[in-house]
């Protein structure tokens, strides 16, 4: 019996051991089919990665050449199109005049300047702005706001300015439609000799106008064949702009505008060619104008001369030519 039991002991540890081995065996064979499975994948998946990459760093330098070559072909357009029209690149820098600079701000402010709606032109912006300033130095008239307009002529220091307009460039704009800088004027009159003296000549010419009057008002009409008609306000007014940016120096009764001739007037108080003298001409001539023009501002006893300078509103005694 003994013999028998180690017998089947024996046995038993054999298929044991063949079953161990089996189990081994098969295990080794799976870790080896897993890892080759696994490298085999990873293997595909590097690969893939790879491949991809290099995809994408071509696919970069196809856009780097595509962006390239449209930014020469844009320079080249640009080459092309300043050498067609002879255009070559602007540096804008500022300029100024030595005589008469361009202000940005209006200087001087009065309590009698009245500002209202601003108007809109092709070139400044332009604001109804009414006030007298005076020329601080020698300065240019022109016909524009700037100083590339032509100059009309040049106003002596402590000369009277009537305003009208301001504009955002910083000139003003006078009665007659004429431009200044506004840097060179001011509110308050220049007193100098020039100045005293004209104001005595004013108070002489004054006291003889009166007494012209008087006489005059003592009798309707005088010897040299002319009817007294009254004071008049004296204003004056230049050639009109027009929507083109010319000028216009047609009248109302199709004559040419003419300087020392020409004056508008409120029809039904001086009829169109009602010959009339103004006593102490203003503009320094023998006083006899033409009624040729007229004008929705003129009306009454209110006389407008044609002129092609400035000058200052004033007042005049005025006769009627028979």
């Amino acid at each position: 019996m003994k013999f028998i039991d180690l017998t089947t002991k024996n046995i038993i540890t054999k298929e044991k051991i063949k079953s161990f081995v089996a189990i081994g065996a098969i295990l080794t064979v799976s870790v080896i089919f897993t890892w080759t499975i696994s490298s085999i994948l990873n293997n595909r998946t590097m690969a893939d990665l790879e491949r991809r990459r290099l995809e994408a760093e071509k696919l970069s330098e196809m856009a780097q050449a595509a962006s390239s070559e449209i930014s020469e072909e844009e320079t080249a357009e640009t080459s092309e199109e300043t050498a067609e029209t002879g255009l070559a690149p602007v540096i804008v820098s500022e300029t100024s005049e030595t005589t008469e600079p361009d202000a940005s701000e209006v200087s001087g402010t009065s309590s009698e300047a009245e500002a209202t709606t601003t108007t809109v032109s092709n070139g400044p912006v332009e604001s109804e702005y009414y006030l007298t300033v005076y020329a601080s130095q020698s300065i240019n008239l022109r016909s524009g706001p700037g100083t590339e307009y032509d100059v009309v002529r040049t106003l002596d220091a402590g000369e009277q300015i009537d305003v009208i307009a301001v504009t955002d460039n910083g000139w003003y704009k006078t009665y007659n439609g004429n431009y200044v800088s506004s840097s060179y004027t001011q509110t308050e009159p220049i007193a100098t000799t020039a100045a005293t003296t004209a104001a005595t000549t004013v108070q002489t010419t004054a006291a003889a106008t009166t007494a012209s009057t008087t006489a005059a008002q003592q009798s309707s009409s005088d010897s040299s064949g002319m009817t007294y008609y009254g004071s008049c306000t004296i204003t004056f007014y230049g050639p009109q702009p027009l929507s083109d940016g010319t000028y216009s120096t047609t009248t109302a009764t199709g004559t040419t505008c003419s300087e020392g001739r020409t004056i508008a007037a409120d029809w039904s108080v001086f009829p169109a060619g009602t010959t009339i003298y103004i006593e102490n001409d203003p503009l320094g001539g023998d006083g006899y104008y033409t009624v040729e023009d007229s004008g929705p501002g003129v009306s009454g006893a209110h006389i407008d001369i044609f002129t092609e300078g400035s000058y200052s509103t004033t007042s005049r005694d005025v006769y009627i030519v028979n």
